[in-house]
């Protein structure tokens, strides 16, 4: 079995997240276009995520991150 990735491996560079290791960025957050203090995480396939404050985008994103990076 590979590396299991956790909390410890990401790391945000502005608004998009990043592991040690992996050269491409894993997700992005992104402002809510009409929402001020809104923000939606950009899925895999380019949709939005619901609204969500940045705490818990930025938390999402990184469940998001882990369960694409763990998947087996």
């Amino acid at each position: 079995m590979g590396h299991v990735y956790s909390n410890a491996d990401l790391f945000w560079k502005k608004d998009w997240l990043h592991a040690y290791g992996i050269k491409k960025p894993l997700v992005q957050i992104v402002p809510d276009e009409k929402y001020p203090k809104m923000w939606r995480v950009v899925l895999a396939d380019g949709s939005l995520s619901g609204m969500l404050n940045k705490t818990r985008a930025a938390d999402a994103a990184r469940v998001i991150a882990l369960r694409s990076l763990n998947a087996a």
